[in-house]
Formats: C-alpha cells, sequence, structure tokens
C-alpha cells in the first residue's frame, strides 16, 4: 500500500470495513435459512457466493472512488485489457463446462453453477466497466465545468 496516496488508503480501508459487514450479514442471513431454501447449493458453494459477492462490493466500490489503481498507473489499459480477457476466458470455459455437463448421465445442479460461474465472470468484469462508466461521468463532468468557465467569462 505505499504506492497509494492517503485518500486512497482511506477508501480502500473504508470499503474493506464495509466488505466484511456485508460478509458477516450474509453469512447471518445464511446461517439463519433452513439448507432446503437454497435449491440444493452445498454449503461450500454458498460460502463462494457469499465471498464473491463481497469482492464485487468491494471491487466496484474501489474502482468507481479512484482508489483501486496506485499513484502510478495512470492509464491502467493493460490491467482493464487483462481483466476484460479473463473475463472472457472465463465465460468460455463456463460454456463449455456446462456442454459437458449437459452430456454427462447425471446432471448437474444448474442453479449452483450458473451463480458461481457468472460471479466469477462479474468479478473480472466489474474493473473495466466501472472504471469505464467512471471515466464517461468525469468527462461528462468536466464538459459540463467548462461551459460554465466559458458562460461565466462571456
Amino acid at each position: 500500500m505505499k504506492f497509494y496516496d492517503d485518500h486512497q488508503q482511506k477508501v480502500r480501508h473504508q470499503f474493506g470495513y464495509y466488505s466484511v459487514l456485508v460478509m458477516t450479514a450474509l453469512l447471518l442471513v445464511y446461517v439463519s435459512m433452513p439448507e432446503d431454501q437454497f435449491g440444493g447449493i452445498s454449503s461450500q458453494n454458498a460460502i463462494k457466493i457469499i465471498i464473491m459477492i463481497t469482492a464485487l462490493f468491494f471491487s466496484v466500490n474501489v474502482v468507481y472512488r479512484h482508489a483501486f489503481f496506485d499513484q502510478y498507473t495512470r492509464r491502467p489499459f493493460w490491467s482493464n485489457a487483462f481483466f476484460l480477457a479473463m473475463a472472457g476466458l472465463q465465460a468460455q470455459q463456463a460454456y463449455q463446462l456446462y456442454q459437458l455437463g449437459r452430456a454427462l448421465p447425471e446432471p448437474i445442479n444448474k442453479m449452483e453453477f450458473l451463480m458461481l460461474h457468472s460471479l466469477q465472470i462479474a468479478l473480472y468484469l466489474s474493473i473495466p466497466l466501472t472504471y469505464g462508466v467512471r471515466r464517461l461521468i468525469d468527462r461528462l463532468a468536466a464538459k459540463e465545468q467548462n461551459k460554465e468557465k466559458s458562460r461565466q467569462s462571456s
């Protein structure tokens, strides 16, 4: 964390704390519900899903508030390209596993499969998509600010 400025460290710590609270709440809900309510999802995969939801919450909030990339990564093009490529590979792997599972005599739990793989893809996509949305919002705000300055100067 030595390459993050004070604001970035504060945001990362703040949302790390919020993520622990979200994970605790989801685990309490999971523990308090009967087992037959989950549609056959195993307890191990249910905990994986809770962890992925928490990681998704953390990554989206940290990227949106400019605290994901350190101060030396001014243009994180390669990082975003890597995450997009990983999302594509994960989607391809999920599709192949799904096709393989359909050919097996014992059916797979489709709900569990879809939740695990879609959350993995969402984790990879969350960083570049959130970064792109934030850049778009920043550009629109800069254009609006320039229009306001030009109105005031004339």
